[in-house]
């Protein structure tokens, strides 16, 4: 059943970023150097989802499999700090809402740690766990300059500058 909550989170996440981050960011952060092209991103983000669908499937049907909860409970950790960071610190810090802080904040940091206190109870230890987060969440960043350098040969196009 985790599993399932995680991939529903996730994919309301994800498409709460694919909607309306780049117009955030071009609206936001005009001087920025490189301008993200929407197509890149919702390519990246849509590989992401494809990357948690994947774990979250395997964890359920090999749940007792060691390798596969300590990646799958990475994900989970790690969309708890996405969450955190950047999102929720850029609502703060521009004093605007930032596209997954609501997904994040009513969805994700409420069952994503409901998930992870289960997993502590099942005997993950708190450094496992850790671990997991950090070695998942950089991953999943190189993931997504991976996905949007693929993005890029595939649609044939160049990020804005």
């Amino acid at each position: 059943m985790e599993a399932i909550i995680f991939m529903f989170c996730l994919t309301l996440h994800n498409a709460e970023e694919a909607l309306w981050f780049t117009d955030w960011q071009t609206k936001t952060l005009p001087n920025r150097r490189i301008t993200p092209n929407k197509k890149h991103f919702v390519f990246s983000v849509i590989g992401i989802t494809a990357l948690g669908y994947l774990t979250a499937g395997l964890h359920l049907f090999y749940p007792d499999t060691r390798y596969i909860e300590y990646a799958f409970i990475g994900f989970v950790g790690a969309m708890i700090v996405n969450t955190i960071m950047p999102h929720l610190i850029f609502s703060v810090m521009y004093r605007k809402y930032c596209p997954g802080v609501f997904s994040g904040c009513l969805l994700i940091i409420p069952f994503h740690t409901i998930i992870l206190c289960n997993s502590l109870a099942d005997g993950t230890t708190i450094i496992e766990m850790l671990i997991s987060t950090l070695v998942v969440g950089m991953i999943l960043l190189a993931s997504i300059f991976i996905l949007r350098k693929a993005a890029m040969i595939i649609f044939n196009t160049e990020t804005r500058k």
